[in-house]
């Protein structure tokens, strides 16, 4: 892998980084094993292994069953799910219900490119453990979202959105647990890509979601790549106008594309979106005091092979390390995870991490690297005599085992932030 440009490799800015990290995604914990009796078992050697993050470290899942052929469907099943721990379900209205009242819920849906059934996406997802994020709710955008039956008059329209939150929050909310609820509204403030919505629709989106999802539902909203720089007034006084409102956003998205080879470079170099400038935007929609999801990454390759695939990689690893080091952020979702999977216009670019012959790429193994090898944490040691045995971990699922002559049994923990973390485990 190519080296770091120094903008990136500044001494400072990586500590900085590792001691976000060290700070933010671990913590102490305690297993104390006993026998069945409640007795003390010292000198017990114990393997403590994670085997989950309780980060969310995901992608769309929108080229699922995609393929023409059996065993391209399984590599790409493969490579996903040996990569990431959540996934982005797919609700486009346009897509999802092209024809009016005829929603393409069911697993047998007609099949549509880039837009799975919703039912075959949730079984997947239940069935190899990925956390789901439902996107998007509420999206003005005629192009990819509003179907092109929906009358234009806000006053017949505004029910028929209503109507679709519904419907979704009653057949998947108690499924899909985080929603982006309103999608791009700053977009729609600078440009003229909407049609006949209802006045202050921004509003209406969080009160349908809130009135139909269930209570312990995530609600978000989230918005552009500009939101970093030059739209980041527009995003933040849009949020602060709904929550004093009254209304329920659960979490903040921001969306982060880089979409040529000149940008990459410049990014790269800390030209634009420098490590700074992505931390000072970080600290400034922190003051929300509500979760952060970096919640659509596209990283344009510039080429093929090679150096190319070195500098998207280094690119991820760079970005990957600075978004979990901060302690607002919670989840990061890499958007098209194979080469030419993105959504027409969008699919020349080589963004995927995956080549379009479904094989990892560089920034594949460099995300793996970090997700699975440099933030996961095993731990080997002997309980002390009050069999105790003491660990530092990143946060998530572990997996306790003993090594004792004829226990053949485990048991599965979960360190937390800001919790005691102590647990006991009888053997």
């Amino acid at each position: 892998m190519a080296n770091h440009p120094d903008y990136w490799n500044d001494p400072a800015l990586s500590a900085k980084i590792d001691q976000g990290i060290e700070h933010h995604r671990k913590s102490e914990a305690i297993v104390r094993v006993t026998d069945a009796a409640g007795k003390p078992l010292a000198g017990v050697p114990l393997t403590v292994a994670q085997v989950d993050s309780s980060f969310h470290f995901g992608a769309n899942i929108f080229k699922l069953d995609g393929y023409p052929a059996p065993e391209e469907n399984r590599r790409y099943e493969e490579a996903f799910c040996g990569l990431f721990n959540a996934a982005t379900v797919p609700f486009y209205w346009k897509d999802l219900e092209p024809e009016q009242g005829k929603p393409r819920f069911a697993a047998d849906s007609p099949p549509r490119a880039r837009r799975p059934p919703p039912d075959r996406v949730v079984a997947f997802c239940e069935e190899h453990g990925l956390k789901m994020h439902g996107h998007p709710l509420v999206w003005n955008f005629i192009k990819w979202s509003i179907p092109d039956w929906l009358p234009d008059d806000p006053k017949k329209n505004a029910p028929l959105w209503e109507e679709r939150v519904r419907q979704i929050a009653e057949r998947y909310g108690h499924r899909i647990h985080r929603w982006d609820v309103l999608n791009e509204g700053t977009w729609q403030h600078k440009f003229t890509s909407a049609r006949g919505v209802p006045p202050n629709y921004e509003r209406h989106a969080f009160q349908w979601a809130d009135r139909y999802f269930p209570k312990d539902a995530r609600l978000d909203i989230n918005d552009l790549t500009s939101a970093w720089d030059e739209m980041l007034p527009g995003y933040f006084n849009l949020i602060r106008r709904l929550l004093d409102d009254g209304l329920n956003i659960g979490g903040i998205g921001l969306q982060f594309h880089i979409w040529s080879e000149d940008e990459l470079r410049s990014q790269l170099a800390g030209k634009v979106k420098s490590p700074a400038q992505l931390l000072a935007a970080l600290d400034t929609f922190s003051e929300f005091n509500l979760p952060l999801h970096i919640s659509e990454i596209t990283l344009a390759s510039p080429g093929e092979g090679g150096e190319a695939d070195a500098l998207q990689a280094q690119a991820a690893r760079s970005l990957y390390r600075l978004w979990f080091s901060h302690p607002s952020v919670d989840s990061i979702t890499w958007w098209n995870v194979p080469d030419s999977g993105a959504a027409p216009g969008e699919d020349k670019l080589l963004s995927g991490l995956l080549t379009r012959e479904l094989k990892p790429k560089a920034a594949y193994h460099a995300l793996h690297e970090l997700i699975h090898r440099e933030w996961r944490t095993r731990a080997e040691g002997v309980t002390d005599a009050e069999g105790r045995f003491r660990l530092r971990g990143f946060h998530g699922q572990y997996r306790v085992t003993p090594a004792r002559a004829g226990v053949v049994t485990e048991a599965m923990i979960t360190i937390r932030p800001a919790s005691a973390n102590e647990f006991a485990v009888t053997f």
